[in-house]
């Protein structure tokens, strides 16, 4: 067999391996080993598809027994029922009457994803990817998007520790890089709260301290936004500006002789299914950005300064307020910062919030960091006034909440 790609899980990580591979299109088999530990997943065109490992916990029996699908006595009926008859263990659960058919191939899509679960947090280890190789007999594939294989990954995380090592500086700063609303994407209310709180000024430290989370939560989420590559490390852009970039690390093509392992299945080969998404992430996880946003329709109304009377139309999701040229609203007022507020599609609709400005953002004469806008609301920034206008509103707005009121 030819490797057409092969390195180490501490220079390339999981996510990242899995991102190329499915913006490549490729089909094969994908092999994680560290240790005696071995885990093997299955592409075609670029999908996850399958996936299998040679660890005992996560054989079907173990699995159903730690989600309460059945108990220790019955996988233990079970096992001594394939001894004494041979045969598959899925199979001898459907004799035993433990699950039917329809319940055994969704519980083996489980298998799959806790597998690659379970890969997700490998600290070391090697890969290599073998192109064109089939689906071992028996596998039952699922369907699901890999970003929301990602985010369930790292959802998996249970350790501060692990924590931690994957995001080691809390004094980074995180910007958005993509438009969560053309994502497949689908996150938990708490996860999309703190991705709306990611402003390119926060640090991480700050996100932690901004969200009613615990820093264990936002940790965890903003490594899933990273790995999907939603957000980046904000320093990542001035790294880019000095025209500079770093050398492409080849992975070498090699050639190299392992004999294949036998996968025993649990159940006939079928299709992909329409979406297992609903099957295999969290039950939480099932909001897309359609459904957090709040359908309003607004604008803005310069009130003072050169260009009172000038009406803004609020059609994107966000809008940086300074300055600068590159900003979407700019104003030539002295006392506006380069970058001094941002303005942006929330779950309750527009939420205006300062960007550390030099001399603040006002909202109905008082001083805040984060506020929710409601209809006829009166920003200020530097000597220019702005009112907030809502022209349609899909839903009956929620009670005001109190603002962020500066220390």
């Amino acid at each position: 067999m030819s490797v057409a790609l092969q390195g180490n899980l501490e220079v390339f990580k999981l996510p990242d391996i899995l991102s190329f591979l499915e913006s490549t299109k490729r089909t094969g088999m994908l092999t994680l080993t560290l240790a005696e530990k071995e885990a093997y997943v299955f592409f075609r065109a670029g999908a996850v598809v399958y996936a299998a490992s040679n660890q005992e916990s996560l054989r079907l029996g173990p699995i159903l027994v730690r989600k309460k699908k059945i108990d220790h006595n019955k996988a233990d009926e079970i096992d001594d029922l394939m001894l004494r008859s041979g045969g598959q263990w899925g199979d001898r659960a459907i004799q035993s009457g433990a699950v039917n058919q329809e319940q055994l191939d969704d519980f083996l899509k489980v298998q799959v994803s806790e597998v690659i679960y379970d890969a997700f947090l490998l600290k070391s280890g090697d890969f290599a990817f073998y192109d064109g190789i089939d689906l071992p007999p028996g596998a039952v594939t699922i369907s699901i998007d890999l970003s929301n294989l990602i985010m369930e990954g790292a959802r998996h995380i249970d350790q501060w520790e692990e924590c931690l090592r994957l995001l080691p500086d809390s004094s980074v700063v995180f910007r958005v890089v993509s438009d969560p609303a053309s994502e497949k994407i689908t996150l938990s209310l708490e996860e999309w709260k703190i991705l709306f709180l990611i402003n390119g000024q926060r640090t991480l430290e700050e996100l932690c301290r901004d969200t009613e989370a615990e820093s264990f939560q936002v940790y965890r989420v903003v490594y899933g936004l990273m790995a999907n590559k939603l957000i980046e490390a904000s320093q990542a852009l001035s790294e880019e500006t000095d025209g500079q970039t770093g050398p492409a690390v080849a992975i070498p093509e090699v050639t190299v002789r392992q004999s294949l392992v036998e996968f025993i299945g649990d159940s006939t080969v079928r299709e992909l299914a329409d979406d297992d998404t609903s099957l295999l992430v969290s039950e939480d996880a099932t909001l897309s950005y359609k459904d957090v946003v709040k359908k309003t329709v607004a604008q803005l109304l310069i009130m003072s300064g050169e260009d009172a009377g000038t009406v803004i139309p609020l059609v994107e999701n966000e809008y940086i307020i300074g300055r600068q040229r590159e900003n979407q609203i700019q104003l030539n007022d002295l006392g506006v910062s380069a970058h001094h507020a941002r303005i942006f599609r929330g779950p309750e609709g527009y939420v205006v919030e300062d960007l550390k400005s030099r001399n603040g953002t006002w909202l109905n004469g008082t001083r805040i960091f984060h506020s929710i806008l409601r209809n006829a609301d009166e920003i200020r920034v530097g000597a220019t006034d702005l009112r907030y206008e809502i022209l349609f509103d899909a839903s009956s707005a929620p009670a005001q909440p109190a603002a962020i009121r500066a220390r």
